[in-house]
């Protein structure tokens, strides 16, 4: 009996945001080593309201330590509307060198959309103008899903700067 109180107690306090706050307060400072990494440390965050999907941002310095991490978009059960200037705001706000995105699939899969594709394709144009790196956009779902890991920033960053030395930018 005192096993599912404490188990029930757990998930009450995961899904009340409360630990989403020791997490963001504990990582602070702390050097991101890589896609693995930010799956265990975003995962709580997703815990509270998690029938719809939100995306957070890692603002990083320039030696990839987070100074911190913020939810910047809300959506529904299948999508949330991401504006790329907001992130840009937060950038400047935090003088942040790089920025790690990362949304949550509610169905599990974490198969990238059309969409999330697109979506990174801006959010990186946007923050290359500013010499800020999008370092990776990751998809949370029963497992995750890296953009760098897969290749796909890779080829995201050189369209762009292919398309910027075409115009002579």
């Amino acid at each position: 009996m005192t096993e599912a109180i404490c188990e029930s107690s757990f998930w009450k306090d995961l899904k009340s945001g409360r630990f989403a706050r020791m997490v963001r307060e504990e990582v602070k400072g702390r050097t991101l080593k890589g896609p693995f990494e930010v799956f265990n440390i975003i995962k709580p965050l997703f815990a509270k309201n998690d029938d719809v999907e939100k995306l957070y941002c890692l603002f990083l310095d320039t030696r990839n330590h987070i100074l911190g991490i913020e939810k910047l978009f809300t959506g529904t059960l299948t999508n949330a509307t991401v504006y790329p200037r907001e992130i840009v705001k937060r950038v400047l706000d935090l003088k942040a060198g790089a920025v790690v995105m990362v949304h949550n699939h509610n169905s599990g899969d974490t198969e990238p959309s059309r969409e999330d594709k697109e979506v990174t394709r801006k959010v990186a144009m946007a923050l290359i103008s500013i010499d800020v790196s999008l370092h990776d956009h990751i998809i949370v779902g029963k497992s995750y899903f890296s953009f760098s890991e897969k290749g796909l920033m890779e080829g995201i960053t050189e369209e762009i700067n292919e398309t910027i030395s075409g115009h002579g930018i």
